[in-house]
């Protein structure tokens, strides 16, 4: 399987296509490692522009970015791992295609030898076991989840305007549900708040006043990373353009067409996305070694980013990074700028020194960025260095979205659909 060419570099596989593991793959010296790459994901997802393109603000393509280039010399295998040996150095794969998933044969899994091993799967949705949510909710983790949203909007709006349906059965259908208050649901009821009022307004004037767009939380605020302040101007923002936040709202069944709550029993409604909490996968479950504590369970490691075993002893050939991971007595919030920095500290780190875990190197040190959350009508709250809100965070936000792309292509395309937008309604919704 193995070329002899390969033979003398060192074997360094990635676990994970997130922020972390697309950066690695494309960060690390390809003279000097052999990089695998084992996701079931062929493209990263650029998380933070979800929302804008789940609103036909852009093009799905531009919220993604394939993991294979011409111009890069790696292995990518699509596949799930659902075991490391850390004796062995081995990861065990079963191929991530649904019609061998659905076949009964155990004989399809393969192992897949490593000499470093850079783990970082992320995390997957957590439903909090309601039952219905896994059913009848959007979730908005990846591309093809925006493309669903944005199609179903569309067809909620076809329906509302059929003839024979009664007033009762427009506001069903119109009415937005979003769970969950952190910056995806935010974002997402942002962006709806946007498409409603600047675009669908116009094409479907009948329907104006029957649109709503509710965020439910569990806790009693929204975007808790924020200080008290900002969540506070966030709130009423958001309530200015017709977002109403639930707080302390617990969801106990959802079915097709409504969701109960402890608080207000039975709401209808006509789009549904979970936007809350992640929990950890199954590999991170698996595997047999120091974990954090709290809610979500997430590898620990020492501050050079190295796996910690059950004993608290370094593994010295694996390293955690991203959602999935923290450092021992470090801890940082699962974002995507953390994930980042982390990749370009263990890029700078494989790529400067022949043997990074025996050189007395220097210890990841977290670089506090600003965070943008939009919320709606060209408004927002900025937290970090310095904090502000309002126009001045709109645009920090929208300027994002050219930071959050690597590729000059996708930075260029980005700012010719601003301007498209600009002069002439978004996709959905042209002049």
């Amino acid at each position: 399987m193995d070329h002899h060419c390969h033979d003398h570099k060192e074997r360094v596989a990635i676990i994970g296509t997130g922020w972390a593991g697309y950066a690695l793959a494309h960060g690390l010296d390809l003279n000097k490692y052999y990089v695998i790459v084992v996701s079931p994901d062929t493209t990263s997802n650029m998380t933070p522009l979800l929302a804008s393109v789940a609103c036909g603000l852009f093009d799905f393509r531009l919220a993604q970015e394939p993991i294979r280039r011409k111009s890069r010399d790696l292995k990518y295998i699509k596949a799930c791992v659902t075991h490391i040996d850390f004796e062995e150095k081995t990861l065990r794969c079963r191929p991530a295609f649904s019609h061998l998933a659905m076949s009964a044969s155990r004989d399809r899994e393969f192992d897949v030898r490593y000499d470093k091993v850079l783990i970082a799967p992320g995390t997957v949705n957590n439903t909090f076991n309601v039952p219905g949510v896994t059913e009848h909710t959007y979730f908005l983790k990846k591309v093809r989840d925006a493309q669903l949203i944005r199609n179903r909007i569309s067809e909620m709006f076809e329906m509302a305007s059929i003839p024979t349906i009664s007033e009762d059965r427009q506001r069903q259908l119109l009415n937005v549900i979003i769970v969950g208050g952190g910056p995806t649901g935010i974002e997402m009821a942002a962006e709806l708040t946007d498409l409603f009022q600047d675009d669908y307004a116009q094409l479907y004037p009948h329907l104006h006043d029957k649109m709503c767009v509710s965020v439910h939380t569990v806790s009693h605020k929204i975007l808790s990373s924020y200080d008290a302040n900002l969540q506070e101007y966030a709130t009423q923002s958001l309530n200015r353009n017709n977002v109403w936040i639930k707080f302390d709202s617990h969801i106990t069944n959802v079915t097709a067409d409504f969701i109960e709550t402890k608080e207000e029993g039975r709401i209808g409604y006509g789009l549904l996305v979970w936007a809350t909490g992640d929990k950890s996968t199954p590999l991170v479950d698996s595997l047999d070694v120091s974990k954090s504590s709290h809610s979500m369970r997430r590898i620990l490691t020492d501050s050079r980013l190295r796996v910690l075993k059950k004993d608290s002893t370094v593994n010295t050939d694996a390293y955690a990074l991203g959602d999935a991971a923290d450092i021992d007595g470090g801890s940082l919030p699962p974002t995507a700028e953390v994930a980042l920095q982390k990749a370009d500290y263990l890029i700078h780190q494989f790529n400067t020194f022949s043997t990074p875990d025996i050189e007395p190197s220097v210890p990841f040190r977290y670089q506090q960025r600003q965070f943008v959350t939009y919320t709606g009508r060209r408004d927002g709250v900025v937290a970090g260095k310095k904090e502000y809100s309002g126009y001045g965070a709109w645009l920090s936000w929208r300027s994002g979205d050219l930071l959050w792309t690597r590729s000059w292509r996708r930075k260029v395309v980005i700012c010719v659909t601003w301007v498209l937008n600009w002069w002439g309604g978004r996709d959905i919704a042209r002049n």
